[in-house]
């Protein structure tokens, strides 16, 4: 179990890894649809934008913060490589792959809501798992949370 175990600061690496390949998968999928239709429905890049904000600001970034605070509140220095999600968070990442796969291969969503949604989903959670990266960067979860513990 030893050899599973990571200091807690590469967690935040292996989060921004994790976040960054996700954000790319998802941006893949939204963005040629984004260029095909765009031009047929001007709408969607100012759709994805509204997208990629609400879910920057108002989840992945919270996210980033809720995981940097739970792993700099550990008192090990050493963690598991897995524990950069906890169990809760472990659920909602597979309840979104499992129904964002099925939704695009059941094809209930148009080609138009893929195209602006994955876009700027991608986009947040790629510049989020940058954030998760810059954490790591500047060892933020080695120094003392901010209630002292």
């Amino acid at each position: 179990m030893a050899r599973l175990q990571v200091p807690k600061n590469q967690l935040m690496l292996i989060a921004g890894v994790v976040w960054c390949l996700a954000g790319t998968m998802v941006f893949l999928v939204g963005l040629p649809l984004l260029l095909r239709l765009e031009p047929l429905d001007p709408a969607l890049a100012p759709l994805a934008l509204v997208i990629f904000v609400v879910f920057y600001l108002f989840v992945f970034s919270r996210l980033v913060r809720k995981h940097t605070h739970r792993v700099r509140a550990k008192t090990e220095e050493r963690l598991p490589f897995w524990h950069f999600f906890n169990a809760s968070s472990w659920a909602v990442m597979a309840v979104m792959m499992g129904g964002g796969m099925a939704l695009r291969l059941s094809h209930v969503a148009p080609d138009w809501f893929i195209a602006f949604f994955y876009t700027g989903l991608g986009v947040a959670l790629f510049l989020c798992g940058l954030r998760f990266v810059g954490v790591f960067a500047r060892k933020d979860v080695l120094a003392l949370a901010p209630d002292g513990s």
